[in-house]
């Protein structure tokens, strides 16, 4: 685990912070990514029970409660890759805080 000191004068105490607030922002995104795919997942079996069902009986109800269902999923997809894409730039933000903590950082001794 990488033990972080405040000391007086420590230039890379900032960037430290920085590193730590932006993983924190990282790990939420992550998990709130997380949980709109398991939505996605379980609303894509949802559609695909309902389909079933559909093609066994027709019924106006169901094929309307299909189509509602098939476009929350393509809103959730739009959702899903705007998550994507902003992980991906906290994720590289992450990496070039944590190499300038690297050359920011004293050597050990």
């Amino acid at each position: 685990m990488e033990r972080t000191e405040t000391q007086p004068g420590n230039s890379s105490e900032p960037l430290r912070q920085q590193y730590h607030r932006q993983l924190s922002q990282y790990k939420s995104a992550n998990a709130e990514l997380a949980d709109i795919a398991w939505t996605l997942s379980e609303l894509e079996q949802q559609i695909s029970t309902l389909e079933t069902a559909l093609a066994e009986e027709a019924d106006p109800q169901l094929a309307r409660r299909i189509s509602d269902l098939r476009h929350w999923r393509g809103a959730l997809e739009e959702t899903v890759i705007r998550h994507m894409y902003r992980t991906e730039e906290l994720r590289a933000a992450l990496t070039q805080l944590r190499a300038a903590l690297a050359h920011d950082a004293p050597p050990n001794g």
